[in-house]
C-alpha cells in the first residue's frame, strides 16, 4: 500500500470519527424562551439563531409557534338539506337535536377566542413536528366535532407526545384561555412533565444567565389578582431586555428578539434588536417579521 493509499484512508477514518462523535452527541437546548403573565395576557419572547454545534445555521429563525387562532375562520356546519341523512333514524335524531346544535354553533362563533403558542426549545425537527401534528388535531377536531380547545389542552396533548415519543423537546405553552379568560402558561420538560406556571416560565440553554434577574424583578402575584400584575408595555420591556441579557452572555442564542403579545384580542408582533448585536445597520428585518393578519402590528427597535 503506497503513501497515498495511506492518506486516503486515514481521511476516511477521520471523517467517520467525527461523524460518529456528532451522531452520539446530545442535542443542544441552544436557545433562550420566555413567556411572562400580565394583566390581559402573556407576553412570549424568544431569540433567533438556530446552531448546529459551534455552526450557525440561521439567525433569523422563528422559535414561537402558534397552534391556536382565533382567525381559523373555519366552522363546522350541519348539512342544509336531508340528502346526506336518509335514514329515519338520524332524521329524528337531527330534529330532536337541531336547536342545541344551533345554540352550540352560534356559541362557538362568539366565544372562541383562545390564542395559544408554543415556545420551542430542543431539536428543531422534533419541535416542529410537534407543533405540526398537534396544529393539524386540534383543526380536525374543530371541523369535525364543532368542538373548540383551550390552552390547558394543548399543553396536556403535547404532554402525551413528549411521554410516549422519544422526542428531544423542551416546550413552553402559553396564550390566553378563552374557558379560564385569562393568560396561561405551561412548561413542559423531556419526558413529559408539565406545570403551570403562576408568573412566569423560562427554558433554553441562556436561561440559566437570567433566572435571578426575573426572580428578583417580576412582581409577587398574590390571589391573582390582576392589579398586581404587570401592564403590557412594562411586560415586552422586561421580555426583551431579560432575553437581550441572555443573547449577550450565551453563546448559543442570538441574532434578534422576537416577541408576541396574546390577550383577548388575539396577537401582535414584535422584533427587537439587540444592541449587543453588531449586525450593520441596514438589515432589513421585515422580510424575516413573522406573517401577521387583521390588526396585528410588528415594531422593531
Amino acid at each position: 500500500m503506497t503513501w497515498r493509499h495511506h492518506s486516503i484512508f486515514l481521511s476516511l477514518l477521520i471523517a467517520q470519527k467525527g461523524i460518529e462523535s456528532i451522531l452520539s452527541s446530545d442535542v443542544s437546548m441552544g436557545t433562550t424562551i420566555l413567556a411572562v403573565r400580565y394583566r390581559d395576557g402573556v407576553v412570549v419572547g424568544a431569540d433567533s439563531r438556530t446552531s448546529v454545534s459551534g455552526y450557525v445555521s440561521n439567525r433569523l429563525a422563528t422559535k414561537i409557534s402558534f397552534i391556536l387562532e382565533d382567525d381559523f375562520g373555519i366552522y363546522a356546519l350541519p348539512p342544509s338539506s336531508d340528502v346526506q341523512l336518509q335514514s329515519q333514524f338520524l332524521k329524528h335524531k337531527r330534529a330532536d337535536k337541531a336547536s342545541t346544535e344551533k345554540k352550540n354553533t352560534e356559541s362557538l362563533r362568539k366565544d372562541y377566542k383562545s390564542t395559544c403558542c408554543i415556545c420551542r426549545s430542543g431539536s428543531a425537527a422534533d419541535t416542529q413536528y410537534l407543533a405540526d401534528t398537534i396544529r393539524h388535531q386540534l383543526l380536525r377536531r374543530k371541523v369535525l366535532h364543532s368542538m373548540s380547545s383551550s390552552v390547558s389542552e394543548v399543553a396536556h396533548l403535547l404532554k402525551n407526545y413528549l411521554h410516549n415519543d422519544s422526542l428531544s423537546a423542551s416546550l413552553i405553552c402559553a396564550g390566553y384561555d378563552h374557558k379560564r379568560d385569562k393568560g396561561v402558561i405551561f412548561s413542559i420538560d423531556m419526558g413529559g412533565t408539565l406545570m403551570e406556571q403562576e408568573g412566569w416560565a423560562c427554558n433554553g440553554s441562556g436561561s440559566g444567565y437570567i433566572l435571578g434577574m426575573i426572580d428578583a424583578n417580576y412582581p409577587d402575584i398574590q390571589n391573582d389578582k390582576t392589579s398586581s400584575m404587570w401592564r403590557e408595555d412594562e411586560a415586552v420591556s422586561f421580555v426583551t431586555k431579560a432575553i437581550e441579557l441572555a443573547i449577550e452572555r450565551d453563546g448559543s442564542s442570538g441574532g434578534v428578539v422576537r416577541i408576541f403579545v396574546i390577550n383577548k384580542e388575539g396577537k401582535k408582533a414584535i422584533i427587537h434588536r439587540p444592541a449587543c448585536n453588531h449586525a450593520p445597520k441596514n438589515v432589513a428585518l421585515s422580510k424575516f417579521a413573522p406573517a401577521t393578519r387583521g390588526n396585528d402590528l410588528i415594531n422593531r427597535s
